[in-house]
């Protein structure tokens, strides 16, 4: 249902979607582009050159947009806070029994099979080390560790290393309770437990810790969902030019490590810049229009599968063609991955969909069974 501003009044938000779709395909380009050594080594340089015309441009400017890959899971993160945390903030709340299974069922079966499909690819095309590769290619010539891999808490390797996200959706999904507590606590001084999240995220930025910087991103989700009424009211009083202002700003802050490289606390930065666009799309109407457009949203639909299955296909194409040429390979690797992402959803993805609506089901109605017997007992 929308409002006569088009924006939606009902907790699902279909235009996430499509952001968590644009935010896949992102990550898609970003690993094709890692492909090139010059690009590589220009991630690793923190701004200090010199560099070839076409690196800098590519990299130390707005371009970088396009591949802006671990700004896109920034992203991720910030939309899970906020997708998982809206449920549990509405009057009528899911049964948390139900969600564990149900959410443990949803991530591990993808990711058991994007292991196997792994496996296929780097038996077909094996990934030997070449002097001539970047050394992001080059560090997937070493032994995979399925078990740890498949275990997700432990990080990843490099059979499948964007799988080392997913450590942190599960760490979250499990701290999930939490969550919900502290955002409906904070409710009301809900500015004041974001700007402490983004406190928490650059002193974790500043000292290295991965902990505080990832498990924070999720927080600022959270805060958002428990105020969107909020902030879909302060979307109203935007005009056009305010709205433009605050979707350019967005983006200059999610890609602050790039336009800004000696920034010391640049993913607080760019935190801000996630959530001001997770905003943009539940609040202004063309961006809405954008992540509801069906292309796009078909894409958020599969974007799971699309990030499970492409990393194992880049590589491959990089190793068949022996190119470090990143335009090279993304010809060949992004129509495949998602040639590759449409099967994979329609035979894992979707697949896991049903029977994790299965086992909450099945768990709901046995809670259910028992608090019946219980009562006639007494």
């Amino acid at each position: 249902m929308e409002d006569s501003n088009g924006i939606r009044t009902t907790s699902r938000y279909t235009s996430l979607d499509g952001l968590r779709g644009l935010a896949a395909f992102v990550v898609v380009v970003h690993h094709c582009f890692l492909v090139s050594p010059q690009l590589v080594d220009a991630v690793a340089s923190n701004g200090v050159g010199p560099f070839e015309s076409w690196v800098w441009w590519t990299t130390f400017t707005p371009l970088h947009l396009i591949w802006a890959g671990k700004e896109a899971v920034y992203v991720f993160f910030i939309l899970s806070g906020f997708v998982l945390t809206l449920p549990f903030v509405r009057a009528s709340r899911p049964n948390w029994l139900a969600y564990y299974p149900k959410r443990i069922v949803r991530i591990y079966m993808p990711v058991w099979f994007s292991l196997i499909f792994a496996l296929l690819m780097a038996g077909a095309f094996p990934r030997v080390a070449d002097p001539a590769f970047s050394s992001w290619v080059n560090l997937h010539d070493a032994a995979p560790n399925v078990l740890g891999d498949a275990i997700l808490l432990r990080g990843a390797g490099p059979l499948n290393s964007p799988l080392w996200s997913l450590q942190w959706e599960m760490l979250f999904s499990l701290l999930l309770p939490l969550y919900v507590v502290a955002a409906l606590r904070f409710r009301r001084l809900w500015l004041l437990g974001v700007t402490g999240l983004l406190l928490l995220i650059a002193a974790g930025n500043l000292m290295n810790i991965a902990l505080p910087v990832y498990l924070s991103m999720f927080g600022v989700g959270a805060m958002v969902a428990a105020r969107r009424d909020v902030l879909q009211r302060w979307g109203r009083k935007f005009g056009r030019w305010g709205w433009a202002g605050l979707l350019v700003a967005s983006i200059v802050l999610l890609c602050s490590r790039w336009l800004f490289p000696q920034l010391p606390v640049s993913i607080a930065v760019a935190t801000i810049g996630g959530a001001l666009l997770i905003f943009a799309f539940i609040a202004w109407q063309p961006t809405i229009a954008l992540g509801n457009n069906s292309l796009i949203h078909w894409l958020g639909i599969r974007s799971f599968s699309l990030y499970l299955v492409h990393e194992p296909i880049v590589l491959s194409v990089t190793f068949a063609l022996r190119s470090s040429n990143p335009l090279e390979v993304a010809l060949f690797a992004v129509p495949l991955s998602l040639l590759a992402a449409e099967v994979f959803f329609r035979l894992v993805e979707h697949p896991s969909h049903r029977l994790s609506g299965l086992v909450g089901r099945a768990v709901t109605d046995r809670a259910r069974r028992r608090k019946e017997v219980v009562t006639k007992r007494h």
